[in-house]
């Protein structure tokens, strides 16, 4: 019998929902989550997912027209999350101490270690991963922007694209080898890197 893991967190995701909706749509985002590290996304149909987690059909088409809605709607729920950490920092956290700010991003990755694992290590949903980075590459620009106003633009978007690359390399091997590290260390590992650079290892 398939034992499920509910470790992304989609039950307590939505506010104001019923709780039997939460319920059901988490068994679905998990599953679809789960089938996806067997397959590509594309190949898994709904009866294998409603079998998959012990539900029926017509419940699956109550809440998502096919596989592609459901898995748009887990990116989006994902995607919304990450923006409203984002948003809960101001530019000035990220002058001399953004460590806040990553160790909540850290947290949330961790949290979602599984979709995450498919996009960075199994290359799946590139497109999802893509629209990630374009939300740290606008968020790192403008704060710095703000923060460094007298700063050559030129730079300031070559720096944007040293750091987003940086740390989706930092992301994918902290994924990739089982996320031994805390969301907290990596994070002091992280700021220390953008702050001192090679002088970390010094």
């Amino acid at each position: 019998m398939t034992t499920l893991i509910f470790g992304t967190g989609w039950l307590y995701s939505s506010k104001g929902k019923n709780r039997s909706v939460q319920r059901t749509q988490a068994l679905l985002k998990d599953g679809l989550t789960e089938l996806m590290q067997t397959k590509p996304v594309q190949n898994i149909t709904v009866r294998e997912l409603t079998d998959y987690v012990n539900l029926n059909r017509g419940t699956f088409y109550l809440h998502y027209r096919d596989i592609q809605d459901l898995l748009e709607h887990l990116e989006n729920d994902i995607l919304d999350e990450f923006i409203e950490i984002t948003n809960a920092h101001q530019p000035q956290d990220m002058k001399g101490k953004p460590f806040p700010l990553i160790c909540d991003l850290y947290k949330f990755l961790e949290k979602n270690s599984d979709f995450v694992k498919l996009v960075l290590v199994n290359n799946q949903e590139q497109n999802f991963m893509n629209r990630i980075k374009e939300i740290i590459r606008e968020r790192c620009v403008n704060d710095w922007d703000e923060i460094f106003a007298n700063a050559d633009p030129r730079l300031s978007e070559i720096y944007s694209s040293y750091v987003l690359s940086g740390c989706i390399g930092i992301i994918e091997n902290w994924i990739r080898n089982g996320t031994r590290q805390s969301p907290e260390e990596l994070a002091r590992y992280t700021e220390d890197i953008m702050l001192n650079g090679l002088n970390i290892l010094k």
